[in-house]
């Protein structure tokens, strides 16, 4: 508090004003002058200390909003996008940067998780999962509180679902960029565990099975324009395809999508001992599916890279968080 209350501009103000304050009333030479003077200087202490005392209830009694960047494999700017998120954040949370750092000590080299190898070495991208994890929990956990997450995702589709498994947690805020006004937007606002129910009726998504399903499928996952090859992958296919064309626009829709394929894989683990997702969905799906299913199951990545769907991660309960 000491060291929060001597950077406080209204101390700062009285500190500045205390010597020439003295001369002006050694000048005056009155009693009353000292006590308007002293006023003052105490008035502006006084201040500066309740100000102080705000921000710091502020930063340690209420949920803390802390701005996330993923940028997994991709050369754009993760600082652009960091400060992005501030921009957004401080029209609500005024100076939010300058007070995580100054209350918390969560620096802008914290909030950004960067992986820059080859996305296909599994062991060392499961490593990265394990330490950024621990990482966003000590962040957690030096806040005291609550806190929500606001996350930009910057990468491989494959790798985001594998992200929001490290998640795990309602208060989430997910951005998506635009591309026609270069910024981030809002996409989806997590607040609950609506996006992981079970549900029975389909809306967004047509199911089609192809093959004879026995102890092992591939879901073939079609929610954009770029369509899944059905013919490069081996049969039995759960084929899911979006009813609502290449965009989905509304946030309910996003989690009616992701929870209508949450419900697939979830009845198929009862039964198959092995899952593989092939996919061309928005990350923002991508991201909401991983923080679904988690490390539970036997679920297998892909990612589709030189004409076919090479494996990201071949089991997602084989990963073990132990912190």
């Amino acid at each position: 508090m000491l060291k929060n209350l001597l950077s406080n501009t209204y101390v700062n103000i009285a500190a500045l004003l205390a010597i020439p304050a003295a001369f002006l009333a050694d000048i005056f030479g009155t009693s009353l002058a000292y006590g308007v003077m002293f006023i003052i200087v105490l008035g502006l202490l006084i201040i500066g200390f309740f100000d102080e005392r705000k921000k710091q209830s502020l930063y340690t009694s209420k949920t803390i909003h802390l701005p996330i960047i993923f940028n997994i494999s991709n050369p754009a700017n993760s600082q652009t996008a960091l400060n992005s998120l501030f921009k957004i954040l401080e029209e609500e949370f005024k100076n939010h940067k300058e007070n995580l750092k100054k209350y918390l000590n969560i620096t802008q080299n914290d909030l950004i998780f960067e992986y820059n190898a080859d996305i296909f070495d599994e062991n060392r991208f499961i490593d990265f999962l394990k330490i950024t994890k621990h990482d966003i929990k000590q962040l957690q956990q030096r806040a005291s509180n609550n806190t929500h997450l606001h996350i930009i995702y910057i990468g491989p589709i494959a790798n985001a679902i594998a992200i929001g498994t490290i998640l795990g947690t309602d208060g989430v805020t997910i951005y998506q960029y635009n591309k026609s006004t270069d910024s981030y937007h809002i996409c989806l606002e997590i607040n609950n565990r609506e996006y992981k129910e079970h549900i029975k009726e389909f809306k967004i998504l047509d199911k089609k099975i192809i093959g004879k399903i026995e102890d092992s499928v591939t879901i073939a996952i079609d929610l954009a324009s770029h369509k899944i090859a059905l013919n490069k992958l081996e049969e039995p296919i759960i084929h899911l395809q979006s009813t609502l064309g290449a965009t989905i626009k509304e946030s309910k829709d996003f989690i009616r999508a992701n929870k209508e394929i949450y419900s697939v894989i979830n009845e198929l683990q009862q039964t198959c001992s092995h899952i593989k997702l092939v996919y061309s969905m928005p990350t923002t799906i991508a991201v909401l599916l991983g923080m679904s299913i988690q490390n539970y199951w036997d679920i297998e990545l892909t990612q589709f890279c030189d004409g076919e769907y090479k494996t990201v991660i071949k089991r997602l309960h084989d990963i073990k968080y132990y912190f």
